[in-house]
């Protein structure tokens, strides 16, 4: 069930310079009138926020307001009221939608949110959802940071339960903006998720971009244990190497994606290629025969010889070609294992022409190098976008 947001008049814009500009207004019982909340029920008894779930003139919705802790009601409501000052800016579908600051006669002070019908992301995967389904909350998540990043906010608290998944249509609501912050803004003592938070922003306060990319990469290791490796490494990398943009994530997690389907097509093709030409009919003797006659054929182990030097060095020219790849082509790597296999068949195709009474044991040679060569060529392949970047970089 949802609530629609609407432009809060009572709701002053904040100078962003200070930590609250001034007393945001809210709204009274008597403003609610006819809408005063019944049927509360607690949802969340932890940080500094006490979380209700209430009855509105017959809908649901979510009151968040500050613990009453002898000492710090002063900080936690001054945190609450920066946090209404951040979320009611947001107008994202992937965003819970901020209502109003209400003055309630049992909870004081608290922020008004829609209601959202749906569960948080570790119940999600505990379902075991289907890798399209996976992808596809992949995407929401990153589309809701990419429209906060944009903003210059950082959420600051990215992790399974502030993250949640409708019931109806299993889409991305990102809540929780208790630790967000923005450029301006520096979150002074408010603590963070030490197992998502960035390892070098533990000991600091101040919260960048970088620390939801970090906390997005542990986001989609929950995802995609098995999968996604080259782009969740990054995530988790140093701040050298770590992406610099939810954008960019974006781009190399799509890639990745692309790159994983293509190489089993091309694997298929290849070993198409390959059981063809070994099925091919031979008019000499079998291949045993063939292969017992020239062991002790010493031509033919010069000539073998040759061959091995021949084509492993076909093999270290499109390796390295690969490993520093100029081309800015989505699939180019891919372009690059066929083009060795191609290269690789030309040669072939000389050698019987020129050596036809080695026609049998030159296919078995040809075969055992493709082979072997295109599962080596294919592990880079895998992980292009790594290497791609890194290439990048060093040029």
């Amino acid at each position: 069930m949802h609530i629609r947001k609407f432009f809060c008049t009572f709701a002053p814009s904040m100078d962003t310079n200070s930590f609250t500009s001034g007393p945001i207004r809210p709204l009274s019982s008597q403003e609610l009138g006819a809408n005063r909340f019944t049927d509360y029920e607690l949802l969340s008894d932890s940080g500094h926020n006490l979380i209700y779930r209430a009855q509105m003139g017959g809908k649901w919705v979510v009151l968040k307001a500050a613990k009453p802790i002898e000492g710090e009601q002063t900080r936690n409501q001054l945190l609450l009221e920066r946090e209404f000052e951040i979320m009611h800016r947001l107008d994202s579908i992937y965003v819970v939608q901020t209502i109003a600051m209400v003055d309630d006669p049992q909870l004081g002070r608290a922020i008004l949110m829609e209601y959202i019908n749906g569960r948080p992301l570790d119940r999600f995967i505990a379902e075991k959802p289907s890798y399209t389904e996976r992808r596809r909350v992949a995407d929401e998540l990153m589309e809701a940071l990419i429209f906060l990043h944009e903003r210059q906010i950082v959420h600051g608290d990215l992790k399974p339960s502030n993250i949640l998944i409708t019931d109806s249509g299993n889409h991305v609501q990102l809540i929780d903006f208790g630790f967000a912050d923005n450029e301006s803004y520096i979150a002074k003592n408010i603590g963070s998720t030490p197992s998502i938070c960035l390892p070098e922003h533990l000991s600091t306060d101040a919260l960048t971009p970088q620390r939801d990319i970090y906390a997005l990469g542990k986001i989609l290791s929950l995802l995609f244990p098995h999968s996604a490796k080259p782009v969740i490494r990054r995530c988790l990398a140093s701040n050298g190497r770590r992406y610099t943009s939810v954008r960019q994530v974006r781009a190399a997690f799509h890639r990745y994606w692309r790159m994983r389907w293509l190489l089993p097509v091309m694997m298929a093709v290849l070993l198409a290629i390959v059981a063809f030409l070994w099925l091919s009919p031979s008019d000499e003797s079998s291949p045993q025969q063939m292969t017992e006659q020239h062991s002790v054929d010493s031509t033919w182990l010069n000539l073998k010889y040759e061959i091995d030097k021949q084509y492993t060095s076909l093999y270290i020219t499109y390796a390295d070609s690969l490993s520093h790849m100029p081309e800015k082509t989505m699939n180019a790597a891919m372009y690059k294992l066929s083009g060795y296999a191609d290269e690789l068949l030309k040669e072939h195709r000389v050698l019987i022409e020129k050596y036809p009474q080695y026609e049998v044991s030159l296919q078995e040679l040809y075969l055992s190098h493709l082979i072997r060569d295109h599962n080596r060529l294919r592990s880079i392949c895998e992980d292009y976008p790594m290497i791609y970047s890194n290439a990048n970089k060093t040029e």
